[in-house]
């Protein structure tokens, strides 16, 4: 849209309005029946992205195993001793699922986080008005609140199969009406406060994402705003704002690299302890 001001009006509100808008179709009657095709989209490569080239790399220290890892292969190797120490710590019985399903989990989310890196003008205008014909485009698949959630029931869902699996239904049920109090008479109150404690799970893990990526991609708008506000592209007032934003855009990026790390560490964490307190019998084991 900036690319474009001096070929059309653009108020800074439509501007904003058309970074913040999905590539949607709805195929139902009503817009509950609507699937963000972005969002899906780009999860869906980034996801394949993540696959083909953990393969590869796996491929080539299995045929290779004598050679010492260079380029990706050491990176992976790298992420995938540091996540397997943080489940061993967290994680005392042995699982085929959560070592690879955290590592999954922390690729998968600085992957769609790392794209907000990118120029939010790259991908809507050049990318996708121009040289795809969409009018609206949004890349950053963790800015989508479906997309979040999506991941935080996946992982809520699999934490309550663990439950019934290790501690069994008996234990289960014991969960919910014997803790904190271990009494029935207060057996209705511990229930209450189980299924707050079990539905927070998934709301917090959702929620924490989305607020932040969703924030900082607000902010790489705002920054973007300055050539469009002070009259692009010709004369001084422009030069000054243009040389702003790469200062703020860039300083902000920096930022950013450790704000989209966190959040993929915290997520991939928190699914860590969930899954290690699920796994839990309350008897030592």
């Amino acid at each position: 849209m900036v690319a474009e001001a001096a070929q059309g009006p653009a108020t800074v509100s439509e501007y904003i309005t058309h970074h913040l808008t999905n590539w949607t179709w709805q195929f139902g009657p009503s817009s509950f029946w609507t699937l963000n095709l972005d969002s899906l989209l780009c999860s869906g490569m980034l996801g394949l992205l993540f696959v083909v080239s953990f393969y590869l790399a796996a491929r080539r220290a299995h045929h290779g195993p004598g050679t010492a890892p260079s380029g990706f292969q050491s990176f992976a190797e790298m992420l995938v001793e540091f996540v397997d120490t943080q489940v061993k710590d967290s994680l005392h019985v042995p699982s085929k699922l959560v070592a690879p399903l955290a590592i999954t989990i922390f690729s998968l989310v600085f992957m769609m986080n790392f794209i907000d890196l990118f120029p939010p003008d790259w991908w809507s205008t050049v990318v996708a008005e121009r040289g795809l014909h969409l009018k609206y485009f949004r890349p950053v698949s963790t800015t989508d609140l479906n997309i979040t959630f999506g991941m935080a029931l996946s992982v809520f869902v699999l934490v309550q199969y663990y439950s019934v699996k290790v501690k069994g239904v008996t234990g289960y049920a014991r969960e919910f009406l014997l803790h904190p109090f271990n009494t029935w008479w207060l057996s209705w109150f511990n229930f209450i406060l189980k299924c707050i404690e079990e539905v927070a799970k998934p709301v917090s893990l959702g929620l924490r994402l989305f607020g932040n990526m969703y924030a900082g991609e607000l902010i790489l708008i705002l920054i973007g705003l300055f050539a469009l506000i002070l009259g692009y592209p010709l004369g001084l007032g422009s030069g000054f704002a243009w040389l702003g934003q790469f200062l703020l855009g860039l300083g902000w990026s920096i930022f950013h690299i450790l704000i989209i790390t966190l959040q993929a560490f915290i997520f991939m964490m928190l699914t860590i302890v969930y899954l290690s307190l699920a796994h839990e019998t309350g008897d030592g084991h």
